[in-house]
């Protein structure tokens, strides 16, 4: 069952590992913020701009990913902001319609 009370979005944020803090609190202090996940990953990319030496090696970069899901018509907002705090920060993002979201219940007989 779709719990959605809203047409959603995902909003994917890509950050440096040593802005993970920041942008987790930055995430809880947002007006309206109902929640979000993070995981560690790792971007790979044909530009070496930033890279260590090693990553350069080994063609991978750590980052740190987080998801947001999110009212579309609030999309632009949260890009606005996320841009005016974390602009020079070499955050990536990318934004899905979400198709579907909620939570799990199971049902009682």
């Amino acid at each position: 069952m779709n719990e959605q009370r809203c047409d959603e979005a995902l909003i994917v944020l890509n950050v440096p590992p040593n802005l993970d803090e920041t942008i987790v609190d930055w995430l809880l202090a947002r007006e309206g913020a109902s929640g979000f996940t993070s995981f560690p990953v790792f971007g790979h990319s044909t530009s070496h701009d930033g890279l260590s030496a090693a990553e350069q090696v080994s063609g991978r970069q750590r980052r740190q990913q987080f998801q947001i899901q999110i009212c579309q018509d609030a999309v632009d907002t949260f890009i606005d902001d996320a841009r005016l705090a974390f602009g020079n920060a070499g955050v990536h993002f990318w934004v899905l319609p979400l198709y579907s979201g909620g939570h799990l219940r199971g049902t009682e007989p």
